[in-house]
């Protein structure tokens, strides 16, 4: 049986007879029929009673028809959902974040996307660690999974690196490191407790690895689940902390002192997804993503070129990033 016998069927059943249906489906009447009999002869029942210039269903034709049109709808919701993973058209993309990378700075990035494409609904998360994200892409519960770059990855996955984390020292209002206003070398910021974030045991902790290669023995005062958690114990318990660039800019709008550390310390960033070629709208949320850094990174540069240093010149960027 194949769908176009189907589609024959019912034309015959909803014109009354072989005549107006081959008109609507711009066929001979003789090869109509012969597909209606072809029908007839695999289901091994009459579908027609002929009465004259009229086919009647039988009462098997009668029941076949609920069901024919269920088949053919069925047909136009695989067809719909097809197109719908060819174009960037409507559905779900999933999306999840480590806590280095958080939801939030994700779906700023991805403003200019939900704006042209209104259709598809974004479903972003967070979860602990890498490994459990890394577990996530691969299983297929989420499609692309935003993360510090992995130095092992496994086979059936891509990593795809769209940039650079830039981590600088935020500190209570008034409370710059000791010592010439400028870039503060790491040596020098000893004086207040860290609040650290939490990483998992089978993760690196990028600030400590930097802290330790310059023989910077630090404090701890407290640790944290993210990065929200870290800007509120700097701003209402007198600890600093590393934060990316783009909660400095909120952190310097609530009074904290940011400071920009020599060396900075930064990581290599991107997503992870499963191999082969992403579906439309995924493909397309990266790009959008790539070029919404890029702006901002070109922001910031160009901020820097007129005599900014690097905190003013990310603050006066921001707007590259709406």
């Amino acid at each position: 049986m194949e769908l176009r016998q189907l589609e024959h069927f019912l034309a015959v059943v909803d014109h009354g007879g072989l005549g107006r249906a081959a008109e609507r489906l711009y066929l001979s009447q003789p090869s109509l029929s012969s597909s209606i009999r072809a029908l007839e002869r695999e289901m091994k029942v009459p579908l027609f009673h002929r009465t004259g210039r009229r086919l009647m269903p039988t009462s098997a034709g009668r029941e076949l028809v609920p069901l024919a049109r269920r088949v053919l709808d069925d047909v136009v919701a695989v067809q719909d959902a097809m197109r719908g993973a060819r174009e960037v058209g409507g559905g779900v993309l999933t999306v999840m974040c480590t806590p280095d990378m958080s939801g939030e700075a994700v779906a700023s990035w991805a403003g200019g996307f939900t704006h042209k494409y209104p259709a598809v609904r974004l479903d972003i998360s967070e979860v602990g660690s890498r490994h459990e994200l890394v577990a996530a892409v691969a299983d297929g519960r989420a499609e692309l999974g935003f993360t510090l770059a992995c130095e092992e990855l496994r086979g059936d996955l891509d990593f795809v690196e769209l940039g650079v984390q830039r981590l600088l020292l935020v500190r209570p209002p008034g409370r710059r490191p000791p010592g010439p206003v400028g870039v503060v070398p790491l040596t020098r910021i000893g004086d207040l407790p860290l609040v650290r974030r939490q990483v998992t045991r089978n993760e690196e902790d990028a600030v400590q690895r930097v802290l330790t290669a310059h023989g910077v023995e630090s404090v701890t005062g407290a640790t944290v689940p993210s990065r929200t958690a870290q800007l509120a114990f700097v701003l209402g318990s007198g600890f600093q902390a590393f934060l990316p660039l783009r909660m400095c800019a909120a952190a310097l709008d609530a009074g904290a002192c940011v400071v920009e550390t020599d060396p900075l310390i930064e990581s290599p960033f991107g997503v992870v997804h499963r191999s082969g070629a992403l579906a439309p709208a995924a493909q397309q949320f990266v790009n959008d993503v790539d070029a919404a850094l890029r702006g901002w990174y070109e922001a910031i540069a160009a901020h820097r070129a007129a005599g900014l240093d690097f905190v003013e010149a990310v603050v006066a960027a921001r707007g590259a990033l709406s």
